[in-house]
């Protein structure tokens, strides 16, 4: 399992809540940031050159949008 995996992304954000319940089904920790609560974040991201969400960020790996391919490939 990934030792941080953190999701950004907003609450009203289909792709986000879709990424969270894959984590949550796959039984995998991770972190959420709220971007509109966390704008240190969201600027850090926007600076990164993402456009879209979510932003998911494991080790060296990161990714945008709803991917459970990649979420299933953390799995142990």
């Amino acid at each position: 399992m990934p030792r941080d995996l953190v999701i950004y992304g907003r609450p009203n954000c289909q792709q986000c809540h879709a990424t969270r319940r894959k984590a949550d089904a796959l039984g995998l920790a991770y972190r959420y940031v709220d971007l509109d609560q966390d704008q240190d974040a969201e600027c850090r991201l926007q600076q990164e050159g993402h456009r879209s969400l979510p932003v998911v960020e494991t080790g060296d790996l990161v990714w945008v949008g709803f991917r459970p391919d990649l979420l299933e490939g953390l799995t142990p």
